[in-house]
């Protein structure tokens, strides 16, 4: 709790009140023998009991003594009542009292003779201790032997180091335990370096030497982790995330055993954040993959990558699988059904194995939510999709079998007067249609071309559902083949209004 002045009383809600002060003690006036009574005393008629004034704190009509002072003086210490204290409406005189003669004397007296014999006790106590003493050298706080030890300086090495028993790779039920995952799959994962080419010229030293000339030279734009997927023709290939490897020019690949290769792109697909690389090398050890569909919430999974870059290469983490087909967007907007894992996810890792306990890798790190407010939230492209897509790659270096129907667009939001358009497609039914798809041009091969559509028509629906966003488009399209017909409802804005009408189009294969 945060400490908080309290000068100030009035900002708790409450009225500082100062605290009384002490009046000074007066030493009492010597007692006087009162005469004793010759006669009974005689008891007074009752008096009637007046209820004192009340008055409020500080009123303009405050009651003031003789002096002018306040009626209302500061606390003092309590005395003895002016009047005799009242009992069934009756009063009566306090019988006189007296005076009480001092007891001082005798409690010294008492006092002085404790301490005497606590003492005598004490002396007795200590004689005994010495005679035991006497008789037991061994009892002394300390031998001549310690006293000795004790001269001699502290080297510290009466410490041992013992070995430790031999880590278990195995558990009682024949998986892998993290220690044996490791040990198991290190060699399978990759560092990869990305590099871009950038122009420099060479005129030299403020020009005055030199070719002049322009050349290109690859520096370092990002880190990342892979692994070896499979061997083939010759070549090993490496698989990755896409958005480690899409803007690079050139590409090396470093081992566990920290040889470095010269790496090449083969394909990626920013769709499902998945990309290949292969080396001119064979003989590397290939990984192990799981179908990812049998994975269960819960299951302890391990993750093996370059969290911040080579520097901290092959990190292992362990976690559990804390979800599964979450759904998450990539770079253009698709949304992927990921793997959510409370495995340590951190940048560098993008493209590193997340492995089962058998040491098969069921998914390819690919994010993490980056945030103060979360923590242990991270995301993997499930094996199963990450290597039908790379398979795809490699052979077509495209992902087969995706439908799409051939056109280039803007999204409406960018355009200036986007709000004005919005409003009036509102007004026709298409509420919140803020992924709509602007048409520029359409593909040679679109099926549009034998429709009548013009250029800045306006796609707001696929199969009755609005755009309300681009992800309503990417995934009506995933469930496609090429060849399929989709329905497309399209605005058209003529001689200052909008009109809409609904078409029919076959899709046609994606190539990337």
């Amino acid at each position: 709790m945060d400490e908080k002045d309290f000068t100030n009383m009035d900002d708790i809600g409450m009225s500082y009140i100062p605290e009384a002060e002490e009046t000074p003690s007066q030493e009492p006036a010597p007692a006087q023998e009162l005469p004793l009574p010759e006669a009974e005393p005689t008891v007074a008629e009752p008096e009637p009991i007046i209820p004192p004034t009340v008055y409020d704190d500080f009123a303009a009509d405050t009651p003031t003594d003789d002096l002018g002072a306040p009626a209302f003086a500061p606390p003092v210490p309590p005395q003895a009542p002016l009047n005799p204290p009242q009992y069934g409406g009756m009063f009566y005189e306090a019988p006189p009292q007296k005076p009480k003669k001092s007891k001082a004397p005798l409690i010294i007296c008492i006092v002085l003779a404790l301490c005497m014999i606590i003492a005598g006790v004490a002396i007795i106590a200590g004689l005994r201790g010495n005679t035991n003493n006497d008789a037991d050298d061994n009892t002394l706080p300390f031998s001549q032997d310690d006293s000795d030890s004790q001269d001699d300086a502290d080297t510290g090495e009466d410490v041992e180091l013992h070995d430790s028993e031999e880590v278990a790779t195995l558990d009682k039920n024949g998986n892998y335990t993290v220690a044996g995952v490791a040990e198991k799959c290190m060699d399978s994962c990759v560092g990869i370096e990305v590099y871009t080419n950038q122009s420099v010229d060479n005129f030299g030293f403020y020009g005055y030497y030199g070719n002049n000339e322009l050349t290109n030279e690859p520096t370092l734009a990002g880190e990342g982790s892979g692994i070896i997927m499979k061997e083939a023709g010759g070549k090993t290939y490496i698989i990755t995330c896409a958005h480690v490897i899409s803007g690079g020019d050139s590409f090396k690949v470093i081992l566990n055993d920290q040889t470095e290769l010269d790496a090449y792109m083969v394909a990626y697909d920013s769709q499902t954040d998945i990309g290949v690389l292969y080396v001119e090398e064979t003989g590397l050890q290939i990984a192990e993959f799981a179908n990812s569909e049998n994975l269960v919430v819960g299951e302890q999974v391990v993750a093996i990558g370059c969290p911040g870059g080579l520097e901290f290469m092959n990190s292992v983490a362990s976690g559990y699988v804390s979800a599964l087909s979450r759904p998450i967007s990539s770079s253009i907007g698709y949304d992927n059904e990921c793997i959510q894992t409370d495995t340590a996810i951190n940048p560098g890792n993008s493209g590193g194995g997340l492995f089962n306990m058998q040491g098969q890798v069921v998914g390819i790190n690919s994010s993490k939510i980056a945030s103060t407010e979360y923590e242990g939230m991270g995301f993997a492209v499930p094996s199963s999709t990450a290597i039908q897509t790379a398979n795809s790659l490699i052979a077509n270096g495209y992902v087969s079998g995706r439908a799409k129907i051939g056109i280039s667009y803007n999204q409406l939001t960018s355009y200036s007067n986007a709000t004005a358009i919005l409003a009036e497609l509102e007004k026709k039914g298409f509420k919140g249609a803020e992924g709509t798809m602007v048409i520029q041009e359409i593909d040679a091969e679109s099926d549009l071309n034998n429709a009548d559509i013009k250029q800045n028509d306006m796609i707001i629906a696929v199969n009755d559902e609005t755009l309300t966003s681009i992800d309503v488009m990417t995934s009506a399209l995933s469930e496609l083949t090429p060849g399929d017909t989709v329905k497309l409802t399209i605005a058209r804005i003529e001689n200052n209004s909008i009109t809409t009408f609904d078409i029919e189009c076959k899709t046609i294969e994606d190539k990337g």
